[in-house]
C-alpha cells in the first residue's frame, strides 16, 4: 500500500453571482498530457519541413519563422519548469480576480 498522497493541481473557478467550481488534477496528468504534447509538436516540425515557402515576401518570412524555431523545444523547457514547480507542496501557481472573475490554481 502507498503511503505518500499524490500531488495534485486544485483549480478553484469562482464567478460572482453564480456558483464557484473546483476541480482537481492529479499531476501525473499533467505531465503525461505534456509529454504527449511534445511528441504532437515533433510532427508538426517534420509536417512543417515539408510545407512549400510561398512566393509572397511577407507570408514567406513569417513561414521560415515558424519553421526556425523547435516548437518541441520550448514545450520540452516548460515541462523541465513544470517539473521543478511539483517539488513545492502548497504553491500557488495561478491566482487572479479580473471583474467579476476568480481563478486559482495552487499544488496540494
Amino acid at each position: 500500500m502507498w503511503n505518500k498522497s499524490a500531488m495534485v493541481l486544485m483549480v478553484r473557478v469562482k464567478v460572482q453571482r453564480r456558483r464557484g467550481f473546483t476541480f482537481s488534477v492529479p499531476v501525473w496528468v499533467v505531465d503525461e498530457f505534456i509529454e504527449a504534447l511534445t511528441d504532437l509538436a515533433w510532427v508538426g516540425e517534420l509536417a512543417l519541413k515539408h510545407v512549400p515557402v510561398p512566393r509572397d515576401e511577407k507570408a514567406s518570412k513569417h513561414l521560415c519563422w515558424v519553421k526556425g524555431i523547435p516548437l518541441r523545444g520550448i514545450i520540452a523547457a516548460s515541462h523541465d519548469m513544470f517539473k521543478d514547480l511539483y517539488r513545492y507542496k502548497g504553491l500557488d501557481v495561478v491566482d487572479v480576480a479580473t471583474g467579476d472573475i476568480q481563478v486559482k490554481i495552487s499544488l496540494k
